[in-house]
């Protein structure tokens, strides 16, 4: 692979899932952090399912593609921080109490409790986040052994060099949200994806715990073709176009994204009785921020806002980048036209950021703990 050789401070960060292969890498430029490479690949059925890669050889194939054909710049560095599919992994914040003298036994007899897999089997990582006079409060990261080592090899098979391999869900949270100390305000964060979908449930400056949630995208484009006749790419830009709109394409889209929500919101109530049952120091949930493929869906945040009585909104997540605005017009704008049998015609600006909240995320690591 023909990267550049001079080194960079930056390592990239690479989201590595079933359906894409995503990379950012950043820059400081007069203390102000910037966007210096962006490139994106589809992945192949089969290379990569529920998170584990069956074909290495062919993801290391791509992964060369993916640093050398880019969408905007050059990759300056072969050291690499990957995400961990959400999916495998555990993340969940704890309390002991100060009079616990052996941490260590205490957080490995918590993940005993808690994880379906024996202690031998994962690795794992665990930081206190705060302490007072009765506890201490810990985040414990948990992944299978065999998951962690095979994402490892397949990025060396690449020739680039793993520096970090870290859950998603932290580097979602830095993408999303202000890196500056915030408020103890609750937030929720549903990364809505074409595969899966996750949630990640966030306070006072700390992850409190991830659930996956099996909502796919990919499902609705399915149903969505075969009760409008179309191939699938028409039916993603018919989804993304008409959104929950009924008066578009006899409200077929919308009635088929309806149940889409209706499967996320049941998933997203039962995770707020979870939430007010086993952390009820921090109270009800502020806001409530969209990202992934399935952030744009036209009427949605509306929707969530309206049912679930919570502010809700796309993330921004350039929060922490200064992105100029002919960047975010050239590599994150799409033009997108209806066929004429769904609505009258008419171009819709797709907006294609959200799908990049993990990636940024991981790059934005890079820049915060050089």
């Amino acid at each position: 692979m023909n990267l550049l050789s001079f080194p960079s401070k930056h390592p990239v960060g690479i989201d590595i899932s079933d359906l894409s292969l995503k990379l950012v890498q950043l820059q400081t430029k007069r203390h102000k952090i910037t966007l210096q490479t962006l490139s994106r690949l589809s992945v192949p059925e089969g290379y990569i399912t529920d998170g584990v890669i069956k074909n290495k050889a062919g993801v290391a194939g791509l992964l060369q593609q993916l640093t050398r054909e880019t969408i905007l710049g050059k990759v300056t560095s072969k050291e690499v921080i990957a995400c961990l599919p959400e999916t495998k992994t555990f993340i969940k914040l704890i309390a002991l109490s100060r009079a616990e003298e052996n941490v260590a036994a205490a957080i490995k007899s918590e993940i005993e409790k808690n994880i379906p897999y024996e202690l031998a089997e994962v690795n794992y990582d665990w930081q206190i986040i705060a302490k007072d006079r009765r506890e201490q409060k810990i985040l414990v990261g948990v992944i299978p052994k065999i998951i962690a080592d095979s994402y490892a090899e397949v990025l060396e098979e690449a020739d680039l060099f793993p520096v970090a391999l870290e859950i998603e869900a932290a580097a979602i949270v830095r993408s999303v949200l202000p890196l500056a100390p915030a408020a103890r305000a609750t937030a929720l964060i549903v990364d809505i994806g074409a595969a899966r979908s996750s949630l990640i449930a966030y306070a006072d400056n700390t992850v409190l715990f991830t659930v996956s949630l099996p909502v796919s995208g990919k499902k609705y484009t399915a149903i969505i073709a075969r009760e409008l006749n179309l191939d699938l790419a028409k039916a993603e830009e018919a989804k993304i176009i008409c959104g929950l709109d009924p008066s578009a394409a006899q409200g077929i889209i919308a009635a088929t994204l309806a149940q889409m929500g209706n499967e996320l919101m049941a998933k997203i109530t039962a995770a707020l009785k979870y939430l007010t049952a086993h952390y009820p120091a921090y109270g009800k949930v502020g806001s409530m921020y969209l990202c992934g493929g399935g952030a744009n869906l036209k009427g949605l945040s509306d929707l969530m806002t309206q049912r679930l009585n919570i502010p809700t909104q796309v993330s921004d997540v350039f929060t922490n980048i200064a992105l100029s605005q002919k960047q975010a017009g050239k590599y994150f704008q799409k033009k997108l036209t209806t066929d004429k049998k769904i609505t009258p015609r008419y171009q819709y600006q797709q907006d294609s950021s959200p799908i990049f909240a993990t990636a940024i995320g991981l790059a934005l690591r890079g820049v915060y703990l050089a």
